[in-house]
C-alpha cells in the first residue's frame, strides 16, 4: 500500500515536470513580445509625430520596464519551482504554492501589456485607432500565411503522456 501510494505521488510529480517542460519550451507569447511592439514599428502609418508619438513611446518606455523586470521575477519562480521538483520526494503544498506564483506572475505580464494597450489607444485618434486594428489584423494574417500562427492563436503543444 506505501509503495503504490509512492509510486502514485512519482508519477504526479513526473506529470507536473512534464507538463512545466512543455509550458516552457513553448513560451506564452507575453515572455518573448515586450508591449507596444505592433505601434512601434507602424508609427509612420499610424501618423505618430511630434507630441503623439512621444506620449507614446512613453507608455512603451515605461511598460517595456515593467515587463522586463517581471520577466526576471517570472525566471526567479520558475527556477525555485524547478528546485522543488527536483526534491527526491516534491512537498506538494510548496509546489502547488508556487505553481501560483508562477501563475500571478504571469497575470501581471498580461496585465500589464493590456494596461499599455488601453493606455496607448487612448492617446490615439479614431482613425489611428482603426488602423491599429487593422495593422494587427495584417500581422496576424502575415503570421499565419508564413506557416507558424499568431502566438496568440497557437495550438498548445501536446503534454507527454508518459
Amino acid at each position: 500500500m506505501r509503495k503504490r501510494r509512492l509510486r502514485l505521488r512519482l508519477g504526479a510529480a513526473l506529470a507536473l515536470v512534464a507538463a512545466l517542460a512543455g509550458a516552457a519550451s513553448a513560451d506564452p507569447p507575453d515572455d518573448e513580445r515586450p508591449p507596444g511592439g505592433l505601434v512601434s514599428r507602424n508609427a509612420e502609418r499610424l501618423g505618430l509625430q511630434g507630441d503623439s508619438l512621444a506620449a507614446v513611446q512613453a507608455v512603451i518606455n515605461a511598460s517595456g520596464a515593467r515587463h522586463a523586470d517581471l520577466l526576471a521575477k517570472l525566471e526567479t519562480a520558475r527556477t525555485a519551482m524547478r528546485e522543488l521538483l527536483t526534491q527526491p520526494v516534491p512537498d506538494s503544498k510548496a509546489v502547488m504554492a508556487q505553481a501560483d506564483a508562477i501563475g500571478a506572475i504571469e497575470t501581471e505580464i498580461h496585465k500589464n501589456r493590456l494596461q499599455a494597450i488601453m493606455e496607448i489607444r487612448a492617446l490615439l485618434t479614431p482613425d489611428q485607432r482603426k488602423m491599429l486594428l487593422a495593422l494587427r489584423d495584417e500581422e496576424h494574417a502575415r503570421r499565419e500565411k508564413e506557416g507558424g500562427e499568431c502566438e496568440s492563436h497557437a495550438e498548445p503543444p501536446p503534454v507527454p503522456t508518459r
